[in-house]
């Protein structure tokens, strides 16, 4: 059962754009994008915090870590951001 806000509205979002009875392979996997998707932006929005928090104390602030590429495909090698 859906408890979650975004989980409500990723529900909504697959359903305006697949329609009702899409494949349910489609569906899962949309689903699990959507949702590391928001995870992401989380991980972005906390981290842009901290550093914020950091400038107003003072503190020097570090530069991000290399980021993932997200276009390269499996087996690519391929580390540098995108």
């Amino acid at each position: 059962m859906l408890t979650r806000e975004t989980d409500i509205i990723i529900e909504e979002l697959i359903t305006s754009t697949c329609g009702e009875a899409p494949d349910p392979r489609c569906r899962h996997l949309i689903f699990h994008a959507l949702h590391g998707l928001v995870r992401v932006a989380q991980a972005e929005q906390l981290r842009q915090m901290r550093s914020d928090v950091q400038l107003a104390i003072g503190v020097a602030v570090e530069a991000p870590a290399g980021g993932v590429s997200l276009t390269a495909g499996c087996g690519s090698d391929s580390t540098g951001p995108t």
